[in-house]
Formats: structure tokens, C-alpha cells, sequence
């Protein structure tokens, strides 16, 4: 069932053309950042990412290593991934977390200072200082005591960085890890899109995009780079049930669902796509209404035994964590006089930056194209392909995201969870309907162009 045949098919000519305008426009904006011509933040909004005062060094070796590295992922993997599926994906996580080192030796500022920092990264200290039976058992007293990212973070990250100090304590080694922790979530990325579309060169061309998010390589070593591996876990178990029926892997959603809120929370937001994905299965039969009260009740059946086992052994309180994160998170837009209304704006122009600018102008094409369909539309949703449900999710995702309000600003940072799912699209427009390994790489090449000159110019981690 690998690719497919789709008739919607571009000619090359068209694809060709399509696809160099994206990557030419794409140049312009990266040359607006070399030239500090565009602000990502907004001063009117109080937040701004500045520009470094020097630019970092640049040697050729990285573009050079870089560009081989995604020659390698996308040409070698495509030829490979057919009969040797798992030894390919062994050696694209490895070359992908290499290509993620490379580009980190760019930023001015080494991993080891950032691990280590507590105005970058606080958790290591707290991670440090106390046990996990503490911080679980103690967190409410401890937390306003805590340095500042720590004091107003879900404790699932300091408790990350304390079984990472398992391997090493050295903070240059946490940034290695730290890296190939998230590239993990490209490897789950690669089976959602293998359940959604039984397509494995879509699933890989997703796996590559993923290593490459701008936002995610701009913030690594951060722990929001790490954020999209819990909500992408709850996604494949969840399409993992949708396609075996196998109730264990219902237990585990509740139980993934719990790890994520204990790690960070934000992401929940994300099952707006998770009910368009069921919306396809119900449309077209594949679920019995049966079937979806147990899709409903078992997790949270096992989210809820999750939740008291940890309240039994460690005094616990998942909500009364939660609620003290979210009132900090309301408070603080109030406190650094960041308005509403001026980040629906910036937050959208930021964003669409921070997914990389190819991919941000193949969704808006993708989006606009099925909105020429309205005549397909209307005819009913058991004419809707998968993919238009997923994209109909997405939008309806990012929408809820944006007017919540929540997050003014920063949002590079914040939402690389959600910059994840934009490379879906992506990858299934580039698989299905331009079908080119050529022009991929050319796609490809283009947001790790933009991501290097990034990292050379703006200062995202203080």
C-alpha cells in the first residue's frame, strides 16, 4: 500500500515552478534576517528576539556537512526504506541527531552554559538539588523556591533532566541527549503518517521535516524542543487502537496523557486534530459506537489510575500543580503588559517563520486548494479524504490556540509542539502530488539554509 496513486498528481513543470517560488520567497525573508530587517516579537507587544551583535562564524564544513547529511536522509533513505524499513530508520535517527549537533555548534553560545544556566534553563539545577520523591511529594512547597523556569513549569521536565543525570551529569552530554530525546519524536512522526496514510515515503519525508524545524533547532538544547515527543507518543497509541482495535494500547494513551500534562500541558489542546482524525474513522465505518465509548472511557480510566497511584506513593496533585502553572501563565502576560490583541497578530507572522517558511507557504497553498473544493465539500464528509480532515483539524487547532491567548509572544519556543504537525501537510503534498526527491531536497535545503542563518544572526536563548 506504499505511495499510493493520487489524481491530483502536479506535472513536473507545475511542480517544478511551484516549488522553486516557495523556496525564492522563502530567500527573500532569509535575507531580510542577514540584512535585520525583520523583527520576530514585537516591540509594541514587549518581546522581541533581538540580533546577536556579532554574527557567529559560519564555516563551510557545516552547509557543506548539512547538505550531505539531508542528500543522504532523502535520497539514500527513499531507496532503502522500501525493504530495509528498520535499519534505514536506525540510521536516519543517527544521522539526524548528528545534523542537529552540527547545526548547534553555530549558535555562539555552547550547550553546556545553556544546560547549565538558570536563566536559560533552570531545571538542571533543581534536577541537582533535590530527588525525584521530593520534588513530587513537595512540589507545591518547593516551587517558589525554585530558579525561575523551574517555579513555573510542570515538574515532569526537572524529573527529565534527573533520569538523564542517570547517563552523566556533564551538561554538554545532557545536551547531546536532550538532542537525540527529541529526535525521537521524528521516529514517531514517521509511524503516525505510516497509520494515517500508508505511505512510507510520506512518513519519511515527515521524519526528515521534523529533524529539521527551525523552531526546534533554534531552541535545542531548551526542553520545549522535547515537548512534541509526549503529544506525538498520545497520537500514535492513539492511531495505533484506530487501526488494531487492541485495547492495551487505550490503557497506555491514559497513561501517556498523564506523563504529558506532568511534563507540560499545552499540547492537550491538540485533540481538536485528534477529533478530526476520528471524525474520518466514524464518516467512513471504521469504528462501531461501541468502540468509541471505549476509545473514551479506558484512557481515562487509566489516566485517572495514573493519577491516583502517583497521589497514593508520592502525595501528588496533578490538578493542584496544574492550576498553579496556569494561574503564573495568566498572570504573566498582565505582569510583562504583553496585550492580547496585538499578538494575534505577531503570533501568527512569527510563527509562520518559526515552521519553516517553505513549509508555512506549502500548508497555505494546501489550505487554499481545498477551499477551491467547496463543491466536493458540501457533497458530504464521507467524500473526504483523510487528509482533508486532518488539514480541516489543523486549522481549527491553530485557531484555538491563537484566540486563547495563552501565549503572547515567544512563541518559536512555545509552539514547536505545534509546528510539528505542520510538517504533515508538507510532507504528504511533497510525496503525493510533486513526487520528486530533487525537489525535496531543494525544499529541504532551503529551511536548513534558513535555519543556519538563524542561529548565526538572532539571539533566541539568553
Amino acid at each position: 500500500m506504499d505511495e499510493p496513486s493520487s489524481p491530483d498528481r502536479l506535472s513536473p513543470a507545475h511542480a517544478f515552478s511551484l516549488i522553486l517560488t516557495f523556496c525564492v520567497i522563502s530567500g527573500i525573508f532569509i535575507y531580510l534576517i542577514i540584512s535585520k530587517n525583520i523583527v520576530l516579537g514585537s516591540g509594541g507587544g514587549n518581546w522581541v528576539y533581538g540580533y546577536l551583535d556579532q554574527k557567529a562564524s559560519l564555516p563551510l564544513w557545516i552547509p557543506a556537512a548539512g547538505f550531505s547529511l539531508i542528500g543522504m536522509l532523502i535520497f539514500l533513505g527513499s531507496r532503502m526504506i522500501r525493504d530495509h524499513e528498520k535499519i534505514t530508520l536506525i540510521g536516519c535517527f543517527l544521522i539526524a541527531v548528528g545534523l542537529q549537533v552540527i547545526l548547534q555548534s553555530i549558535y555562539p553560545i555552547r550547550m553546556d552554559r545553556i544546560v547549565s544556566s538558570d536563566i536559560a534553563n533552570s531545571f538542571y539545577t533543581a534536577a541537582l538539588e533535590h530527588s525525584p520523591g521530593e520534588i513530587l511529594s513537595q512540589f507545591s512547597t518547593l516551587a517558589p523556591d525554585l530558579p525561575l523556569h523551574a517555579r513555573t513549569n510542570m515538574p515532569g521536565k526537572i524529573l527529565l533532566f534527573q533520569f538523564l543525570t542517570l547517563f552523566s551529569k556533564d551538561p554538554q552530554v545532557l545536551g547531546y541527549l536532550i538532542i537525540a530525546v527529541s529526535s525521537l519524536g521524528g521516529l514517531l512522526l514517521y509511524g503516525i503518517c505510516k497509520f494515517l496514510f500508508q505511505d512510507r515515503r510520506t512518513a519519511l519525508y515527515a521524519f526528515v521535516l521534523y529533524t529539521l524545524i527551525p523552531a526546534k533547532q533554534e531552541f535545542l538544547p531548551i526542553l520545549n524542543t522535547v515537548t512534541p515527543v509526549f503529544i506525538l507518543l498520545s497520537l500514535y497509541l492513539f492511531l495505533a487502537y484506530l487501526n488494531t482495535k487492541k485495547r492495551r494500547y487505550l490503557i497506555l494513551l491514559g497513561i501517556s496523557l498523564y506523563i504529558l500534562v506532568l511534563f507540560e500541558p499545552s499540547p492537550l489542546v491538540t485533540g481538536i486534530l485528534f477529533a478530526g482524525i476520528l471524525a474520518h474513522a466514524i464518516v467512513h465505518r471504521k469504528i462501531t459506537w461501541k468502540e468509541i465509548a471505549g476509545l473514551v472511557l479506558i484512557p481515562l480510566l487509566s489516566f485517572a489510575a495514573t493519577y491516583l497511584l502517583f497521589w497514593w506513593i508520592f502525595s501528588f496533585d496533578l490538578w493542584q500543580a496544574f492550576q498553579h502553572i496556569w494561574t503564573d501563565a495568566s498572570d504573566f502576560n498582565d505582569r510583562e503588559h504583553r496585550g492580547y490583541v496585538v499578538w494575534l497578530r505577531e503570533n501568527v507572522k512569527e510563527f509562520f517563520y518559526a515552521v519553516g517558511l517553505p513549509v508555512g507557504m506549502v500548508f497555505v497553498y494546501c489550505a487554499f486548494d481545498l477551499l477551491a473544493r467547496w463543491k466536493e465539500i458540501i457533497r458530504g464528509a464521507r467524500r473526504w479524504p483523510l487528509e482533508w480532515f486532518y488539514t480541516c483539524g489543523l486549522i481549527l487547532t491553530f485557531g484555538a490556540v491563537l484566540f486563547l491567548g495563552i501565549n503572547r509572544g515567544e512563541v518559536t519556543r512555545l509552539w514547536i509542539y505545534l509546528a510539528v504537525f505542520f510538517q504533515v501537510p508538507a510532507a504528504l503534498f511533497m510525496a503525493r502530488q510533486v513526487k520528486s526527491n530533487a525537489l525535496f531536497f531543494i525544499l529541504a535545503g532551503t529551511i536548513l539554509f534558513q535555519t543556519m542563518i538563524s542561529l548565526q544572526r538572532i539571539r533566541f536563548i539568553l
